[in-house]
C-alpha cells in the first residue's frame, strides 16, 4: 500500500512537471508572434499608429481608435509611423466618409463595426430595421470629429503600447480577442498583410 501511493506520487509529480514544461514552451511559442503595437494617447482615446495606413477603405480608419486599453511595455516594439501622418490620414478618411455620404453608396464592411469610442468592441450586423446607412454615416461622422478635435485641442499626446498577436484566426490585442481588428483581418487583404508581415519579422 506504502509502495502504490508512493508511486501514484512520483506518476503524479512527472506528469505535472511535463505538463508544465509543455505549457512554458507553448506559450514561449506564441510569444514569437507577438509585437507590441503603438497607440498615440490623447485625453482617453488610443489610436493605432501602426496599422491605419493598412486599411483598404479610408472612411473605415475611424474603427481604429479606441477608449479602452491597457498599456504594455514588455516586448519587441513596433515602430510608430508620425503623429502628423496619423492625423492626415484620420483627414483623409473623413473626407471619404463624406464623398460616401454624397454619393449615398451602400458601405460593404464585413460587419457594421461601431468605433470603441462608443462602446469598446461592439460590433453589429446590419440588418434594415435596426441600422440604417444614414444612420452609421452619422455615427462615423460623430466619431471622426470628435477624434480629430481632440487631436487638435490637445497640447500632449503620448505614445503608449499594447501586445497584438494572432491565434486561429482571431487577432488578440493584449491576449484577448479583438473583434474590429479580426472582422478588418478577414475582410481586408491589406490589413492582413500588414499584420502577419509585422508579426513574422
Amino acid at each position: 500500500m506504502v509502495l502504490r501511493n508512493w508511486l501514484f506520487i512520483f506518476w503524479s509529480h512527472i506528469i505535472y512537471r511535463s505538463y508544465t514544461s509543455w505549457l512554458r514552451c507553448s506559450i514561449k511559442g506564441e510569444a514569437k508572434g507577438m509585437k507590441l503595437l503603438p497607440f498615440y494617447m490623447t485625453d482617453n482615446i488610443f489610436i493605432d499608429a501602426y496599422f491605419l495606413e493598412n486599411i483598404s477603405k479610408p472612411h473605415t480608419r475611424i474603427l481604429l481608435v479606441r477608449t479602452n486599453l491597457k498599456p504594455e511595455e514588455n516586448g519587441e516594439k513596433l515602430e510608430p509611423i508620425p503623429l502628423n501622418q496619423v492625423v492626415k490620414l484620420l483627414e483623409d478618411g473623413y473626407v471619404d466618409l463624406k464623398s460616401l455620404n454624397e454619393k449615398k453608396e451602400r458601405l460593404d464592411t464585413l460587419d457594421y463595426l461601431l468605433s470603441g469610442l462608443y462602446n469598446p468592441g461592439l460590433y453589429f450586423r446590419k440588418r434594415e430595421a435596426e441600422i440604417t446607412l444614414s444612420s452609421l454615416l452619422r455615427i462615423y461622422d460623430l466619431a471622426y470629429k470628435q477624434v480629430l478635435k481632440k487631436l487638435r485641442d490637445s497640447g500632449h499626446v503620448n505614445l503608449k503600447f499594447a501586445s497584438v498577436s494572432v491565434s486561429n484566426n482571431s487577432i488578440l490585442i493584449n491576449g484577448k480577442e479583438d473583434k474590429i481588428y479580426t472582422a478588418l483581418f478577414k475582410s481586408d487583404s491589406n490589413f492582413k498583410e500588414a499584420i502577419l508581415s509585422s508579426l513574422s519579422g
